[in-house]
């Protein structure tokens, strides 16, 4: 029996906030984090690599188009778990970033939290703005990288 075709959409750095909308109403909706919890995942025992099978396995399992927020600590991420859906003709439809409002926004709340709290903060000046150009540097990658595949690099 052929597995029905499911949409699905993985997440880097978008808030469970900007998921949960009418655009995605027809889609399970599910946090990474509860798919490590469920699988009993524990980072001194488990590999990066058997946390993203355990993703794969929740979109393989799945009989509904899906969203997993909180995916992709690295943009190596996707490309390992596109591999892994492969065997089963799935792909990652959409893999949703932050848009360029949001991403500012992250930096503003950053710069804020460091005159705040700076005291408690390990952070050496200008590292804020660093890690945000490094963040941007990763957005325009993984554009790049998925440009002439059936992946799509969405910013929300």
């Amino acid at each position: 029996m052929l597995k029905k075709k499911i949409n699905v959409i993985l997440t880097f750095r978008i808030d469970e906030s900007d998921i949960k909308n009418s655009e995605f109403a027809n889609f399970k909706i599910v946090d990474f984090s509860d798919v490590l919890l469920k699988n009993n995942y524990h980072p001194s025992k488990d590999s990066e690599l058997n946390k993203l099978e355990y993703l794969s396995k929740e979109i393989i399992n799945s009989e509904d188009n899906i969203v997993i927020y909180n995916t992709g600590s690295s943009l190596e991420d996707f490309d390992t778990i596109s591999e892994i859906l492969k065997p089963y003709e799935l792909i990652i439809n959409n893999i949703l970033v932050p848009n360029e409002s949001k991403r500012k926004q992250q930096l503003a709340d950053g710069q804020k939290a460091y005159r705040d709290h700076s005291r408690w903060l390990h952070f050496y000046p200008g590292e804020i703005e660093e890690n945000h150009k490094c963040f941007e540097q990763k957005i325009k990658t993984l554009k790049a990288r998925y440009q002439n595949t059936e992946t799509k690099v969405l910013e929300i």
